[in-house]
């Protein structure tokens, strides 16, 4: 069957109807959150939402997911609200979709695919596009056959956009190779972040992190002064944002702005974003920020804890970056450091100022005593967050002479690669420079031959 494309601009509203389930070791206000953000996510992509319900089961049913007596009666919930669109909250199966649109007459997605078709909207840089064509595709290939069938009935609707918009006939081994081809090209991505990376070694790399919506473009514009997209709806950006910043006593920094995280955020999509959560990897410093005026915020900074885990590997640099500051409550990062991956972690509990009760914010500093409470809206503690940094990139650096030869190109090449350059001057034949080096990067110039360092006070 040829199918026809719809214009977006065309295209009928799809109006939602969101489903969720709970089983045995499922708490039901789990799921009623889990919901709520799915409605976000609904509305981020476009659709009205008109419903939702939640369905209690011992074990999720092979063929229905929700079952044959619930899926009669969401059918007549569909009718009676006049909803053309069903989101499940977890993952379907390609028979349990297929055997659900059937019954149902409407279109059918779950939670992946909604997410995938938000960030196939938001992409704008290649990297961004090819990042999400991987996840679309990797996501796609078990579901081919009900994919093109349900491309055939209606386009341009959520879930829709992205590789199978252009690809209708593709095969799997035809798939299978435009994933080869895009791996390739986001390698020489990957190669090239890695080159810009070495050019800015010499400064101390902070890195925003949190849970989608807390604020984190919002803390960067008003530190770096940047003009960052700020927006109340979920993911603004996929792509990471870095900005050179002066800190209180004009030690400068570099401040970056990455992805945001949410439940259950779909595996393989982490495993696409590898490049833009380099900046993750690479951090001296996370800024984890958390929006302290949402109910769920001690859940979502557990949930970003969870995927920084998962981002950098269980006690990934540990060894090298310990310290934390205390430990933290169950289901809670211990503000210092972030769960298993040592690297050190200031919390800023963002939004402070929605928080207007004094006993509320009581609270909150006696569950988060090392948190900096803020608010990148009116600039109310920042100067807290920007002192909190400078104290991390003073531990961090020390101050050294390094002497070598001026004809040594590959020494000299190397100080100004991995260290601040203070001052410069020719010394009995020899060049000393002044620097501001990271402890850790030391190493790098002791093993030039002509190097030698003498260390100075930090100043």
């Amino acid at each position: 069957m040829r199918s026809t494309r719809v214009s977006p601009s065309i295209a009928p509203v799809e109006r939602a109807y969101l489903v969720g389930i709970t089983l045995p070791r499922v708490r039901r206000e789990d799921e009623i959150e889990n919901l709520q953000e799915l409605e976000l996510l609904a509305r981020t992509a476009g659709a009205v939402v008109v419903g939702r319900t939640i369905q209690g089961r011992t074990r999720v049913d092979g063929a229905t997911f929700i079952g044959e007596g619930k899926l009669e009666s969401l059918g007549q919930a569909l009718h009676d609200l006049d909803a053309n669109l069903v989101i499940f909250d977890d993952d379907l199966t390609p028979a349990q979709a297929r055997n659900i649109e059937k019954r149902l007459d409407v279109n059918v997605i779950d939670r992946t695919e909604l997410i995938l078709d938000i960030f196939a909207r938001r992409a704008r840089t290649r990297q961004a596009r090819i990042q999400v064509e991987i996840a679309q595709l990797t996501y796609a290939l078990p579901r081919l056959r009900r994919l093109w069938e349900h491309l055939s009935r209606q386009e341009g609707g959520i879930g829709t956009r992205g590789p199978g918009e252009t690809q209708i006939e593709v095969d799997r081994r035809r798939a299978r190779d435009r994933m080869a081809n895009l791996a390739k090209e986001l390698e020489k991505i990957h190669r090239g972040a890695e080159e810009r990376r070495k050019r800015r070694e010499g400064l101390f790399n902070v890195t925003i992190v949190g849970y989608t919506n807390a604020g984190k473009s919002t803390l960067l514009n008003r530190i770096a002064g940047s003009d960052v997209l700020e927006s109340d709806r979920l993911f603004s950006t996929l792509d990471s944002t870095t900005r050179r910043v002066n800190g209180p006593r004009g030690e400068p920094f570099l401040l970056t702005d990455t992805i945001g995280f949410i439940r259950k955020l779909p595996p393989h999509l982490v495993a696409s974003f590898k490049v833009t959560l380099l900046d993750v990897r690479e951090a001296d410093l996370l800024v984890h920020v958390a929006d302290a005026a949402v109910p769920g915020r001690e859940d979502h900074i557990a949930v970003v804890n969870a995927v920084l885990e998962e981002v950098l590997g269980k006690g990934a640099r540990a060894a090298a970056r310990s310290g934390a500051a205390g430990e933290g409550e169950a289901g809670e990062a211990p503000d210092g450091d972030a769960p298993g991956v040592g690297i050190p972690t200031i919390l800023v509990l963002n939004k402070i100022d929605l928080v207007e009760e004094a006993g509320a914010r009581k609270a909150l500093r006696a569950r988060h005593p090392d948190a900096v409470l803020a608010s990148a809206a009116t600039g109310e503690g920042l100067d807290d967050l920007l002192a909190a940094v400078e104290a991390h990139t003073r531990k961090d650096f020390v101050e050294a002479e390094v002497l070598l030869s001026p004809e040594d190109g590959r020494a000299i090449a190397a100080v100004e690669r991995t260290a601040r350059v203070l001052a410069r001057k020719l010394v009995g034949g020899r060049m000393v420079f002044n620097v501001r080096i990271r402890k850790r990067d030391v190493a790098l110039l002791e093993r030039e031959a002509t190097v030698r360092l003498r260390f100075r006070s930090p100043g």
